[in-house]
């Protein structure tokens, strides 16, 4: 939750920043960071639906790895990365 919401506040911020610009290149950029902001308002439920389930389809209970897990790690990473430069 931390993650997302940081992504949140940061994607808020930097589009009214660059709305306020007045600029194409602002506008553009405004543009991109409320798409990133709905895309992650969106993503959140479904990794945690992913994240309740995931350890269901590990191969047993030594071996923790499967699709679902892979798929909410590199989500995560994604986000950490997206926070990161923004």
């Amino acid at each position: 939750r931390p993650l997302f919401q940081s992504l949140q506040a940061l994607a808020e911020d930097n589009a009214s920043f660059f709305q306020r610009s007045g600029t194409e290149s602002g506008r553009r950029f405004a543009a991109a960071f409320a798409a990133l902001r709905e895309h992650g308002r969106r993503l959140e439920p479904a990794l945690r639906h992913f994240t309740r389930l995931y350890h269901r389809f590990d191969l047993d209970e030594a071996t923790p790895g499967n699709g679902y897990r892979s798929l909410v790690q590199t989500a995560r990473c994604c986000l950490a990365h997206a926070v990161h430069k923004s």
